[in-house]
């Protein structure tokens, strides 16, 4: 409930003071007075833009600002997330807050809890869930399909209302998994070209199978078997220098040491130079065998060097495609067979996806019908409701339908349409074009009648919910306005004194000039004579008009005042 609201230098209001009671309390004053102020200065605390504009000429800033009682338990229904959250936080009192808009002429505007900065999402978040506002604009708002799918199901109950939310939240996820999915198959579009890259990589290094030791060992066989000629040309010159029957170093080293072995009896300092001579013999014995076997094996594969100079010719076009060198290509392989395996887990990744899509459209599907189901069960109960609200307002004889269909979307979307017969005997229409100004404020005020119903702990502001009615009909909606009051915290800013007669505290806002000339709005309560007096006034009266006197009597006699 508002406990107080202050106003300072907003348009043409340089200081006002509001105490809403408990019950209905009404706003009053001539045209051009400021009443639309008030209902600007509680939509600032709502959360609408702000316009420098607004503040009063020659003032540093505007301010409103609200004393706000906090009923039990309305912290624990919120969200988690809910930025009201925040209110909660910088409030000094849990169960009483003061939030505030200051809106400087030039810079920008802040939201306050209790003196302390807050974000504007917060205060208007926190207002929101403890007031509702009817602007004289709402006629346009209500006959929008959401406005009224909005109503359907606040009068479905709670339920319905934390369904839809749930359904909202599960359409958004359901529209980030379609991108992700859509960027995932981009994706696998770029990893399937980069796998078949990487696959033929892989095709080709296994295909010659690269060694960096063999490809050593190939670049000095190739070095060997390009100068076989020369080679064999040598290990011949050294064989027949080694094994000549007459000349031969092995024989000659042989028939040396028989020389003077026998002589060794004579003199054993011979025996020395004879070693020598057996172990030269030997090691002679073995370069010739060594010669013979190196030339046997230049001669044993005369295809022997084309066969190395085609294997080091893989081994080049491999390094050229991949490398550069062997050594690359053997690490450009390991990373191929690394990128392969993350290719895979990446399209295990897009399948998840799409299957988390899936399951989620299942359920998003299941929730839909749910709250059709519910909605379709609410609608006759919601018009048969607001018919009875229109029977008090006099209305009688009015039929209200409330159409609910669907769409044929990937999760079908309801659609509700408020259809009005507003009078026996013409044919249906959707709201807009079926009443008349005065009719639609009617049937706005049974409709918010019904809704409040749904929301006991929540209080409601009306600018001009009465526009477009006058005489007895003013009155009804006065009755409506006073009923609907019970209970709860209800602000009408009127201009029908039928409806002004009802409440149970009224305010009146006093043009006048100050002493610089400037136009400012002052706003007062008003009882007793003077409440009779301002009567008069919205009955086009003088005060002094005993017979608008009487008649303004017999109106607040009417509620016991």
């Amino acid at each position: 409930m508002i406990r107080e609201i202050e106003i300072r230098d907003l348009v043409v209001i340089e200081r006002a003071h509001i105490q809403p009671t408990a019950g209905l309390t009404a706003i009053t004053g001539e045209t051009g007075a400021g009443k639309t102020v008030v209902a600007t200065a509680l939509g600032l605390l709502a959360g609408a833009p702000v316009d420098p504009k607004a503040v009063r000429p020659g003032a540093k800033h505007a301010l409103v600002q609200a004393t706000v009682s906090v009923p039990a338990g309305f912290w624990d229904s919120l969200d988690p997330g809910d930025p009201a959250l925040q209110v909660r936080d910088l409030a000094e009192d849990e169960t009483e807050v003061v939030v505030a808009r200051r809106v400087p002429a030039e810079g920008r505007a802040r939201a306050l809890v209790d003196g302390q900065v807050a974000s504007r999402d917060a205060v208007a978040s926190f207002i929101g869930g403890l007031v509702r506002f009817s602007g004289q604009h709402e006629q346009r708002r209500l006959v929008g399909p959401a406005a009224q799918m909005a109503i359907l199901d606040a009068f479905a109950g709670p339920d319905v209302v934390l369904q839809t939310q749930q359904l909202t939240l599960m359409r958004r996820d359901l529209v980030r998994l379609a991108r992700e999915i859509d960027a995932a198959r981009d994706g696998r579009e770029r990893a399937a070209r980069e796998r078949d890259a990487l696959t033929q990589l892989l095709a080709d290094v296994d295909a010659v199978a690269p060694d960096f030791d063999e490809e050593v060992a190939l670049q000095a066989e190739r070095g060997r078997l390009g100068h076989a000629e020369r080679l064999a040309e040598a290990a011949d010159s050294a064989l027949g220098l080694l094994d000549s029957d007459d000349s031969g170093a092995v024989m000659a080293t042989g028939r040396a040491a028989r020389a003077i072995e026998h002589a060794c009896d004579l003199d054993p300092t011979l025996k020395g130079p004879l070693d020598d001579l057996k172990a030269a013999e030997a090691a002679l014995q073995e370069a010739l065998i060594g010669l013979r076997r190196y030339a046997q094996d230049l001669d044993a594969e005369p295809g022997r060097l084309e066969w190395v100079e085609g294997r080091l010719e893989e081994y080049a076009t491999l390094g050229r495609r991949y490398g550069p060198g062997t050594e690359m290509v053997l690490t450009r392989a390991d990373e191929a067979r690394a990128a392969l395996d993350a290719l895979a887990t990446g399209q295990a990744g897009g399948d998840a996806l799409s299957a988390a899509r899936e399951a989620l459209l299942g359920d998003a599907h299941a929730l839909a019908d749910a709250l059709h189901a519910s909605r379709a069960e609410a609608a006759p109960r919601l018009a048969a409701r607001v018919e009875a609200e229109l029977q008090d307002l006099a209305m009688s004889g009015a039929a209200l339908r409330v159409e609910v269909s669907r769409d044929d979307a990937e999760v079908p979307a309801d659609h509700v349409a408020l259809i009005l017969r507003a009078n026996p005997g013409l044919p249906e229409a959707a709201l807009a074009n079926a009443a008349s100004g005065g009719e639609l404020s009617r049937v706005l005020l049974a409709l918010h009648s019904v809704a409040a119903a749904a929301e006991p702990g929540v209080a409601w502001v009306f600018d001009e919910v009465d526009a477009g009615i006058g005489g007895v009909t003013a009155g009804t909606v006065g009755d409506r306005l006073a009923a609907l009051a019970v209970g709860r915290q209800v602000l009408v800013i009127t201009h029908l004194p039928q409806v002004a007669a009802a409440a149970d505290r009224h305010y009146r806002l006093v043009k006048g000039v100050a002493d610089d000339g400037r136009t400012v709005t002052t706003i007062e309560p008003v009882e007793g004579d003077a409440l009779v007096a301002e009567m008069c006034r919205m009955l086009g009266a003088s005060p002094d008009d005993e017979g608008a006197r009487a008649h303004a009597g017999e109106l607040l006699a009417r509620r016991g005042r």
